[in-house]
């Protein structure tokens, strides 16, 4: 009898369970305080109590679907701020996102909402709006 089959198996698994490592990390971080944003805000986003962050990553194809859709919504509204992940990798851990694109909504200092992968202008609008 060969082991392969099993061996095989337990790997499919961890490789399954590693996908989704970066989901349930962000999704923990409901709730938390922010770290220090203070500098990556301008004077009117500082005065909102809700601003949405994109924390996008340039290689990442989902997010070059995305991002045209995002920069539309904030030249038109003051309280979504895009982040290069690739860039900014201390920040996009300081907020526990480990995968693109990721939306994290922060309200009056703390994390209210998290979202991992690709959203549309509607669904953006409403998380910003709820």
């Amino acid at each position: 009898m060969s082991l392969l089959p099993y061996f095989v198996g337990i790997l499919a698994l961890l490789f399954i369970a590693f996908q989704f490592y970066p989901y349930f990390k962000l999704k923990a971080s409901c709730g938390k305080a922010s770290p220090a944003i203070e500098n990556l805000l301008n004077n009117e986003q500082n005065k909102r109590s809700r601003v949405l962050f994109y924390f996008m990553a340039p290689r990442c194809g989902m997010c070059r679907g995305i991002t045209p859709i995002v920069d539309a919504l904030a030249s038109e509204r003051s309280d979504i701020v895009r982040i290069d992940a690739s860039a900014q990798p201390d920040l996009a851990r300081a907020f526990s996102v480990f995968g693109t694109p990721a939306f994290v909504l922060l309200q009056d200092g703390l994390v209210k909402k998290v979202k991992l992968g690709g959203l549309t202008k509607k669904k953006i609008l409403m998380m910003l709006e709820a």
